[in-house]
């Protein structure tokens, strides 16, 4: 049997809690549920992982976004747009302390979603290991 070992990206994503809400943001052109973050660079081996979510949160909810960053919450992979590469995704937890929104080309929309009522599906994610790592950590 021949294996294809494919090629993973590092990425980290920000699970934005305001109460009892989490902020989820619609992909482009998906539709597809995505938490803020994304994939650390090449050129950023010495970068410490703060720096580099604080890099990616900027880049696609703006400057003015505040957070306190938590510990990492949970991890799932993800198939990315080119042929055999992935993205392995941390997820950090992160209290929301204020600041407008200013979503990049990225993403379509935001919202902020009590994740104990709402009724998430697996088609709302990349994959079933993505739902999966979202219902998990939410026990719901």
């Amino acid at each position: 049997m021949k294996r294809d070992y494919g090629i993973y990206q590092v990425a980290l994503k920000l699970l934005l809690r305001k109460g009892n809400e989490i902020l989820f943001l619609k992909c482009v052109p998906s539709g597809n549920w995505d938490l803020p973050g994304g994939r650390i660079d090449n050129v950023e081996s010495k970068v410490p992982l703060k720096k580099i979510l604080a890099r990616e949160v900027r880049e696609e909810l703006g400057r003015k976004v505040k957070y306190r960053l938590g510990s990492p919450a949970f991890q799932f992979r993800r198939k990315a747009k080119m042929k055999g590469v992935y993205n392995f995704l941390t997820v950090y937890e992160a209290e929301y302390l204020g600041g407008d929104i200013e979503l990049s080309h990225e993403h379509s929309s935001y919202e902020w979603i009590n994740p104990k009522t709402y009724k998430f599906k697996k088609k709302d994610f990349f994959n079933k290991e993505e739902f999966q790592a979202h219902i998990d950590y939410f026990k719901i």
